[in-house]
């Protein structure tokens, strides 16, 4: 596992990295000027990188995260400096690691097994998960306590866009395209579940494009099917807030309390399916299905289509599909369709 430094006038404060330096007895920070890129340089695995915000306000996508942009040095000519696409992503834990594996908390091990997990997709080859490059710890100056802090992290390949910011910008997206799309992203969930993956936290900013291929990322609330200690905690709330399945709900309200009647709290493939459904529809119209909706709801007029997203969202899982690869035989039909008439 390849480690790495910052330089020692880089400090984290919130979840960014900012430039320090000691003005009239107290620090200064400030945002990292993307001008002067030796002053923002690191080395990982040999190669020498120039690291930028990951956009220009210094916004950080990341809630648990610090997400940056990396210029391979070579790449880029000082004297005409152009920041174009960057040759990797960085994702670093915001929170400094633990010294004892035993003493890590939530977060750290969620992040652990992200890594985990992606190395695993990486070495089965999935098209439709995003590809991870290094992992390891990073040491960043704590200008506080005047230390270096260890973190997490991995670099990952960096994607045009977000499903969101995607759909945003092509507002007249074919129905052929939209299809394409909806099975991309089934073929991904299908991806993880063969390795006994949930993912759990679907939603349109954790899915992405690079180059010509939607790709599932973002794997930070992932469980494992055969997991015999979990990283969940009685009653948390699990998911993305918009895009959560009934399941997750009913464990963040219902789990552990002795109500009168029982619900299914369990998160399994099952809410990967629901909460792809819910993805499916905006793909398809632009908006999220909430309460009760019928099929004149749905703008698209095609009842094999309706009946697949319906299914994927019924509140029972005994209603839902029972697996991916059920919606997946039943997309591909669709998009052959397509084919013939284009």
């Amino acid at each position: 596992m390849p480690d790495f430094t910052f330089p020692k006038n880089k400090t984290l404060v919130g979840n960014s990295i900012r430039t320090f330096e000691f003005v009239k007895y107290k620090f200064r920070h400030d945002p990292i000027d993307p001008l002067n890129p030796k002053d923002n340089q690191i080395n990982i695995d040999g190669t020498d990188y120039y690291f930028t915000y990951l956009d220009a306000s210094g916004r950080n996508k990341g809630g648990n995260s610090i997400i940056l942009k990396l210029y391979a040095s070579q790449g880029i000519k000082l004297s005409n400096l152009q920041y174009d696409e960057p040759d990797r992503i960085l994702k670093i834990l915001k929170y400094k690691k633990a010294k004892k594996t035993f003493l890590r908390k939530k977060t750290e091990k969620r992040f652990a097994k992200e890594i985990a997990a992606l190395i695993k997709c990486k070495k089965k080859k999935f098209q439709n998960v995003i590809s991870i490059f290094e992992s390891g710890t990073c040491k960043i100056y704590n200008s506080k306590d005047r230390i270096y802090d260890e973190h997490l992290y991995y670099t990952m390949e960096y994607a045009n866009s977000d499903l969101k910011d995607y759909v945003e910008d092509n507002i007249d997206l074919s129905f052929k395209k939209k299809i394409n799309l909806c099975l991309s992203l089934s073929q991904g969930i299908d991806q993880l579940k063969s390795l006994g993956y949930y993912h759990r936290d679907i939603k349109p900013d954790n899915i992405f494009i690079v180059g010509e291929t939607w790709k599932i990322g973002d794997l930070g609330l992932l469980a494992e099917r055969d997991e015999e200690e979990g990283i969940d905690q009685e009653n948390d709330f699990i998911g993305p807030r918009g895009w959560i399945s009934p399941e997750a709900m009913n464990k963040f309200l219902c789990e552990g309390n002795d109500f009168k009647y029982k619900h299914d709290c369990k998160i399994d493939h099952q809410s990967d399916i629901y909460q792809l459904g819910k993805v499916f529809w905006y793909i398809l119209q632009n908006n999220a299905p909430v309460g009760v909706f019928k099929q004149q709801d749905c703008n698209i007029k095609n009842n094999n289509l309706y009946t697949i997203v319906r299914t994927m969202l019924n509140y029972s899982k005994k209603r839902r599909y029972n697996d991916i690869a059920e919606v997946i035989s039943l997309l591909k039909p669709i998009e052959n369709k397509l084919q013939l008439v284009s």
